[in-house]
């Protein structure tokens, strides 16, 4: 069932990926990217939101330096070249191609969406230090309830224990799923889904039980 809902997520998102951006324009998204910011303006105050919109910054630009676009050689180079004239043309042409193909509204919807979603993760970044903590405090939680229930002799239940992970799973999955919909995300719901995962993920150690 574990491996069923990891694939059921991967298909959605990559079914998001390449069929919302046909659907919806970069402007909409970009709308929505503001509507946030705005929101996130209001929650978490306006240094944090512009600390969220600065790191977004700087992943898009780390990105764009990571995947730079290959130089065409200088027409004057391939012109001077053996056989330059038709090297020069065929790069021109090319160039030409590239251009007209990831300037189409496709293409740009795609890196509106892109920029949308890193800007949801610049802003999960933000609830790093409540997560750790939280996180610390379940697993903690449930190691206990392990070592009482094998001094007490009491089973665990391997039910509840790919029930357990199976939510959590489902839960980060539809996190990750809705950060890639153009639609506005109430920063509170997602602080809170991803408290429910580690919560039912403690569960699911709290019921773990290794096979001998």
């Amino acid at each position: 069932m574990i491996r069923y809902i990891f694939i059921g997520a991967m298909s959605a998102l990559l079914c998001i990926v390449l069929y919302i951006p046909s659907r919806v324009g970069p402007a909409e998204f970009m709308q929505v990217l503001r509507d946030e910011h705005a929101l996130a303006s209001e929650v978490w105050g306006q240094e944090t939101a512009d600390r969220i919109l600065a790191r977004m910054l700087d992943l898009q630009q780390a990105s764009a330096m990571a995947t730079p676009a290959s130089a065409a050689a200088p027409a004057a180079e391939l012109a001077s070249a053996p056989g330059g004239a038709v090297d020069a043309a065929m790069a021109a042409q090319v160039g030409q191609v590239g251009t007209r193909l990831f300037s189409n509204p496709y293409f740009r919807s795609i890196d509106s969406l892109f920029a949308l979603v890193s800007y949801r993760l610049c802003a999960a970044l933000e609830l790093l230090p409540v997560l750790a903590a939280f996180l610390f405090a379940v697993v903690l939680d449930g190691s206990v309830v392990r070592i009482v229930r094998s001094k007490e002799l009491i089973a665990h239940s391997a039910e509840r224990f790919s029930a357990s992970l199976a939510a959590g799973i489902l839960l980060g999955a539809g996190v990750v799923v809705a950060w890639f919909l153009p639609i506005q995300l109430h920063p509170m719901v997602v602080m809170a889904a991803l408290l429910a995962m580690l919560f039912v993920t403690s569960r699911a150690l709290a019921n773990y039980h290794v096979l001998r």
